[in-house]
């Protein structure tokens, strides 16, 4: 019986390969199926994760030794569990790290994509932050395997709170850290903000001067992603303080 699956990319070649863990009754091999790139799946059945037997019950890919490829671990019902080395190959690689500061630290349900030149093709490829699903946990790390790629033409992070944030030409094969960019970005003129977020969400622009009541000063539409703001009561305050709202 089936009690698991997981979707990574282990071989780095920017397709999604497919884990099934099998386990609950006696002992069974898992199934490990290779994404051929075209819409089909090939089961390897030559190596160890998939070769093995165990009443196994769950598992995790995660690069434990930040080479750049991910590793596994798979749990075992009453037995030894196994963790499974990844030896890697030539393929490049790109890992994601994202730190929430608008949305909640670890970013969990921010959506990072990628955009490289694989095999002489404009290839997108989408991740998205996770907490986990039932007995599967892999590494809140975005992991994207690059294949031939000489770099990432772009990446677009897609945050909880609606910020988006894109970065151009990104060296492959290294962890990048990404913090995420307050909702309202200064102009440097008194009351002038950009605010930065979701194309077409709704937001409220509060101010305050003493950060205990704060008031909605305006409410606007983003439609480009971002979109200027000006309070003209701004010069009225010796200091004055805003935040943005999602509605």
């Amino acid at each position: 019986m089936s009690e698991a699956a997981t979707w990574a990319d282990y071989d780095n070649d920017g397709f999604l390969d497919l884990l099934v863990v099998n386990g609950r009754m006696g002992f069974n091999a898992n199934f490990l199926y290779r994404n051929n790139g075209d819409g089909t799946f090939l089961r390897v059945t030559n190596v160890a994760p998939s070769s093995d037997l165990g009443t196994w019950h769950g598992a995790a890919w995660g690069d434990y030794d930040n080479d750049g490829f991910l590793d596994l671990f798979v749990a075992n019902w009453g037995t030894t569990n196994a963790l499974y080395h990844n030896n890697g190959n030539s393929n490049a690689w790109l890992k994601v790290k994202l730190r929430g500061t608008v949305s909640n630290r670890d970013a969990i349900g921010a959506k990072v994509r990628v955009k490289a030149i694989i095999g002489g093709v404009a290839r997108w490829q989408m991740r998205q932050v996770s907490g986990g699903d039932g007995v599967i946990q892999n590494s809140i790390l975005a992991h994207f395997g690059l294949g031939n790629a000489a770099n990432v033409d772009l990446v677009r992070i897609e945050w909880p709170s609606g910020i988006v944030q894109e970065l151009t030409n990104v060296a492959v094969r290294q962890l990048l850290t990404v913090q995420e960019k307050s909702r309202l970005v200064s102009t440097n003129r008194a009351g002038e903000f950009q605010l930065m977020g979701g194309k077409g969400a709704r937001y409220c622009i509060e101010a305050t001067t003493n950060f205990e009541n704060w008031w909605c000063i305006a409410q606007l539409t983003n439609d480009q992603t971002t979109v200027p703001f000006s309070d003209p009561a701004s010069a009225d305050f010796s200091s004055r303080f805003y935040r943005a709202l999602k509605q």
